[in-house]
């Protein structure tokens, strides 16, 4: 009760006032389309912010007060993208495509979305459009010259990098790329003269080097292969395939110690890697020592039966320790695999038929 008698009290007191003059409050509105675009503004913030979700509604209520609101419709379809929800960002990229059938960042876009829902031949058709549109923006070269290279169209793929660093003679990725696809084509001093290309712009581009060396290995450089392989592996410890790519090129250097150490490492690295346990049978074929050769070239063989060349090293290993009958039997398998040698070896040493 005693609440009440105070606020019945205070009502009292307030009377009087009610005599005073009382500003007014007017409520407005924005019309529609101003709302639309301050909701926009709200939600390019908060996607620069990374509040993707708040993001989404922002532009929701903006394309539902102004439903042809083209920006609104790309940018919700870049903060799906950015969501991971690939499908919708691709029908919010239509729509905006329809809008404004001129804008390449929505064709760029919608082919990024495209690529990641693996619509690869769509996603090429778009980046080639936001090229034409806007042929000063790298990316879009690169990016299908990208796509071409993983289909092995190796010469269209290097005219898009090409065309990408003539835009942004900067571009790490795109001498990277490009010399990739010099090295598909046999240019084997381009790729390299690319590969260090993209390392003097990005001196910690790792994969660069390593595939630098790759390149100079296939030109016969063989110090140089070396030299970037160790400078690799000085680096970074945790790549089987970088130990074995070292040593076969110390294999192939004469160095079949090195090799073998080489290849221990990448086994311990990775058990399940055949390609190292039957180069490691070859090295140890050169160090004759044959067992040891025999037995990886049967760990290769059980972790790949259709690998070729691990059949024929273990029958080299066989031939030596006096398994004439199970050196044949490797090289006529190695030959019905394809490698023809098998055959050769098979005939050469008196096989005869099974």
């Amino acid at each position: 009760m005693q609440k009440f008698l105070l606020f019945a009290s205070s009502l009292c007191l307030s009377a009087t006032a009610v005599q005073a003059q009382v500003d007014t409050v007017r409520a407005s509105t924005l019309p529609p389309a101003q709302q639309a675009e301050k909701l926009y503004n709200s939600g390019v913030s908060k996607f620069n912010s990374k509040n993707y979700r708040a993001a989404i509604q922002d532009f929701d209520r903006a394309l539902t007060l102004r439903p042809d609101f083209a920006k609104a419709f790309y940018n919700r379809a870049t903060t799906r993208y950015e969501l991971k929800e690939y499908q919708q960002a691709v029908q919010d990229y239509d729509q905006a495509i329809k809008l404004e059938t001129t804008g390449f960042s929505n064709y760029f876009g919608r082919a990024q979305a495209q690529e990641a829902l693996g619509q690869k031949t769509e996603a090429e058709a778009d980046y080639g459009k936001a090229a034409e549109i806007k042929p000063d923006y790298a990316p879009s070269w690169y990016y299908r010259g990208a796509l071409r290279f993983e289909k092995g169209e190796f010469k269209e793929a290097k005219a898009d990098f090409d065309q990408a660093i003539k835009v942004d003679p900067n571009y790490a990725y795109a001498y990277h790329d490009r010399a990739s696809a010099e090295r598909k084509l046999g240019n084997f001093d381009a790729a390299v003269q690319d590969y260090s290309k993209a390392l003097s712009l990005q001196p910690d581009f790792m994969p660069a080097l390593l595939n630098r060396a790759a390149a100079k290995r296939r030109d016969n450089d063989l110090k140089g292969a070396l030299a970037d392989y160790n400078t690799y592996l000085s680096k970074k410890q945790d790549n089987a395939t970088a130990f074995t790519n070292r040593g076969s090129t110390r294999y192939e250097a004469g160095d079949y110690k090195g090799a073998v150490e080489d290849f221990t490492k990448a086994i311990e690295l990775d058990g399940s890697y055949a390609f190292a346990w039957n180069n490691r049978a070859a090295a140890y074929l050169k160090l004759e020592d044959y067992k040891s050769a025999a037995a990886d070239a049967a760990k290769a063989i059980a972790l790949n039966a259709q690998y070729a060349e691990a059949y024929m090293n273990r029958g080299h290993a066989r031939e030596m320790l006096r398994d004439a009958d199970g050196a044949c039997q490797d090289w006529r398998k190695a030959a019905e695999l394809g490698l023809e040698t098998g055959t050769s070896y098979a005939a050469n040493s008196g096989c005869g038929g099974d």
